[in-house]
């Protein structure tokens, strides 16, 4: 996934740069949260669009220590937008079965930060 960034409202941009997620040429969506914390929906493979990652900053996109496998498996995953409801909750809606499925996974902000729901 390449960064680039604008401080004129979009006028100009920085040059992209890598950043340190792969990307198998899929989409990604990139959400800022009620508290300020940034989230990035994304497939976390160079090579194939599984597993569906999420990935959350808490420091403005310097760092991303708090990450999590959403969807995985034999399935590609794809597409995925993200949105944060009134009561907090993030819902993440993308395709699978090559764009005949359409799937939604619903969670909060601490499963992807609590270490007791980090994958093994």
């Amino acid at each position: 996934i390449l960064r680039s960034e604008s401080r004129d409202g979009g006028l100009t941009w920085s040059d992209a740069e890598d950043t340190e997620f792969p990307n198998p040429n899929s989409a990604v969506d990139f959400l800022r949260l009620r508290n300020g914390h940034l989230l990035l929906a994304y497939n976390n493979s160079m090579n194939s669009r599984t597993p569906l990652t999420v990935a959350i900053s808490t420091d403005n996109d310097k760092s991303y220590p708090y990450r999590r496998d959403i969807v995985g498996g034999a399935n590609t995953f794809a597409y995925p937008y993200a949105i944060q409801t009134q009561d907090d909750r993030i819902h993440i809606i993308f395709t699978t079965n090559s764009r005949t499925t359409i799937m939604h996974a619903v969670f909060n902000e601490e499963a992807i930060m609590d270490p007791k729901w980090q994958s093994e």
